[in-house]
């Protein structure tokens, strides 16, 4: 079903920019879309990593896993009022959907493409399976965006204090507390090509046991020993292992959007900081590829690649048609790329 639900979202956007339909017709057929979305999502099979241990953590009222504060809390709320499991996912995939369309109407017109590139991989992992994480995001979505559109000292409070606020979601947005560091730069594209020149040379150097050290005294210093279980390595350290089709498309993407950047001809500053974050991610990809933490870390940043795709779409001369067809393209990878990561979700 899920596989269904992603191809007629394909075909939706293909309705949505036809000039023979009406638009009170596109708009019904993509509202019909996103809540058959919601609804498998909302009553997701057992197979699906990380669903039983969410079940069983929910119906111990927040007693059972031992997860992030806010997040019992939200479970714990939900028991009282006499929510089961999965009226209580229906409602948290309606906040997860709100907030991220919510944000997007602040950066974007045509929300519906972009939300196709997003839901191709990180939507459905994200909102799909792992939705701590997908609430996280949401919240330093919306932080990030407020945060460039009011560089000031009240937007860097509220961006740390919405960021903090993550965290007691998952623990794995600490990572967005270095995020102003950089954001803001105006790097020159062949810095970012080196950079990204770097990143695809760091896998075949010999570090990996360093950067596992670093990457425990970060977790040890700023989150539980919880999250050192992460730092494992679960991949070989061979040619293999480094250039995988994932890494791939990452390194790819990652130079279209560097040389695509001067194709951009309205919101650049926009499009910097999220380029900026895009880099960090496959950079931090590269450097830990072959343990879980850094998997984990990396995709907190790669999770924004859509808004890129909705800036080149909206924001630059290059023919639209020609960017809807290379969003579709990448769809389509992202999909396959989740569907070898995660083979449960053929059958949901």
């Amino acid at each position: 079903m899920l596989i269904l639900a992603f191809l007629v979202l394909l075909f939706a956007n293909i309705v949505n920019h036809s000039k023979r339909i009406k638009d009170d017709v596109k708009i019904f057929f993509l509202l019909l879309i996103y809540g058959w979305f919601i609804f498998i999502f909302a009553f997701r099979d057992n197979s699906i990593p990380d669903t039983s241990v969410y079940l069983k953590f929910y119906d111990s009222g927040g007693k059972e896993g031992g997860m992030e504060y806010l997040f019992t809390l939200l479970c714990q709320a939900g028991n009282r009022i006499g929510l089961n499991f999965n009226e209580f996912l229906i409602i948290y995939q309606i906040i997860l959907f709100g907030l991220w369309f919510y944000t997007s109407r602040k950066l974007f017109n045509d929300l519906h493409l972009v939300f196709m590139v997003f839901m191709s991989f990180m939507g459905m992992y994200n909102f799909g399976i792992i939705i701590r994480a997908g609430l996280g995001l949401c919240i330093n979505y919306f932080a990030i965006v407020y945060l460039i559109n009011n560089k000031t000292l009240k937007g860097y409070l509220i961006y740390y204090a919405l960021v903090t606020i993550s965290i007691l979601v998952q623990q794995a947005m600490i990572v967005f507390y270095i995020l102003p560091l950089f954001i803001f730069r105006d790097f020159k594209s062949i810095v970012l090509e080196i950079l990204l020149l770097i990143a695809i040379m760091l896998p075949v150097i010999n570090i990996q046991k360093i950067i596992v050290h670093i990457l425990e005294a970060y977790l040890k210093f700023f989150s539980t020993d919880e999250l050192l279980s992460y730092t494992k390595v679960h991949t070989s350290v061979n040619l293999s292992g480094v250039y995988s089709k994932t890494l791939i498309k990452y390194w790819a993407m990652a130079l279209i959007f560097i040389l695509l950047r001067p194709r951009i001809v309205d919101n650049l500053r926009v499009y910097n900081c999220f380029l900026n974050i895009y880099i960090a991610g496959v950079f931090l990809m590269s450097a830990t590829y072959f343990i879980i933490a850094g998997n984990r870390l990396s995709y907190m940043f790669l999770f924004f690649e859509f808004v890129l795709v909705g800036l080149l779409y909206e924001n630059s001369d290059l023919s639209k048609l020609s960017v809807l067809a290379g969003a579709f393209i990448l769809c389509i990878i992202n999909f396959m790329n989740l569907i070898s990561s995660v083979p449960a979700l053929l059958t949901h």
